[in-house]
């Protein structure tokens, strides 16, 4: 993750986070809120839904909202530290929707300043979604989980399928109406949308336990070839082992040979010098008289050139 990454993720994390922590320690004040879109969204949630999520939603506003701010925290956690972000991303993306639609119904505010008050923070949060859904988009580098459900694309068509059909219908009969209640097709939209998201979380793990076998394999054939080059090691150490023997007589028979050699010439180098020393010993008296001969004719000379 670059410097510039994780500083963007954690600015981005920080609402969530700080929402979720409120929302989770003190519901109260978002119950009120909660309870309409709570009695409206969640029987069509747990419809649309798969059934190993359907389960698990609850139908009382006050835990929902508590649910909601864990998802948020949990999320904002798992983006500003990169662990697990795209999946966390996406959660938020998903918690957005429901918490937005529940505090900010700006289509039902008559009085105009609470309007455009709830207008605006609904569409700060419209891109809140954005950025968590480009986060959600970011591999870096990494293959992306579009990529890795590649195999499981028939059964989010399959899954979803329901869904954009009654939202399609949804849409048609508002057309042909006028589009006069807009809340109805926002709920069913939702719906939709909250299937889809359950969808891809679950192709998601689907994908990560995929990875979770492909690391094990790898793991396996990691240690099968280390194992494989212990034993080579081995093999290698008992072979340098057994030749040992071989290789020191081999060194032995060179250092004899080597000091055969070296006694042989220092033989031959005693030899001359002591053959020279002989030479020098009987040559010595002849040069002693030649130099007593040269003496003498040299004092003589020197007498003779006194007188």
């Amino acid at each position: 993750m670059t410097l510039l990454r994780a500083a963007a993720r954690t600015m981005l994390a920080s609402y969530f986070v700080v929402s979720g922590i409120k929302a989770v320690r003190d519901p109260g004040p978002l119950v009120p809120a909660a309870e309409p879109v709570a009695d409206r969204f969640v029987p069509m949630i747990k419809q649309y839904a798969p059934a190993q999520v359907a389960g698990y939603i609850p139908e009382d506003a006050k835990t929902l909202v508590r649910v909601n701010g864990a998802v948020q925290l949990l999320g904002g956690l798992a983006l500003a530290s990169g662990k697990g972000r795209r999946v966390g991303s996406l959660l938020l993306a998903g918690s957005l929707i429901p918490s937005t639609i529940a505090k900010h119904p700006f289509w039902t505010r008559e009085d105009a300043d609470e309007k455009a008050l709830d207008k605006a923070q609904f569409i700060k949060n419209v891109s809140l979604v954005g950025g968590v859904l480009l986060a959600a988009g970011d591999t870096e580098g990494q293959p992306s989980i579009a990529w890795r459900a590649q195999k499981g694309g028939q059964a989010i068509a399959k899954s979803t399928g329901k869904a954009t059909d009654k939202i399609a219908k949804k849409a048609s009969a508002l057309t042909d109406g006028g589009g006069s209640d807009f809340s109805d097709f926002a709920d069913t939209a939702l719906a939709g949308g909250a299937a889809l998201v359950g969808t891809v979380v679950a192709t998601s793990r689907k994908a990560s336990k995929a990875a979770g076998k492909q690391l094990k394999e790898a793991q396996a054939v990691a240690a099968k070839q280390t194992e494989e080059a212990r034993k080579a090691a081995a093999r290698a150490a008992k072979q340098a082992k057994k030749d040992a023997p071989k290789q020191l007589a081999a060194a032995k028979k060179f250092a004899a040979e080597q000091a055969v050699i070296a006694k042989k010439i220092a033989t031959e180098q005693a030899e001359a010098a002591r053959k020279a020393a002989k030479q020098a010993k009987k040559d010595a008296p002849k040069q002693l008289a030649a130099a007593k001969k040269q003496a003498r004719k040299v004092g003589k000379n020197i007498e003779l050139g006194h007188n």
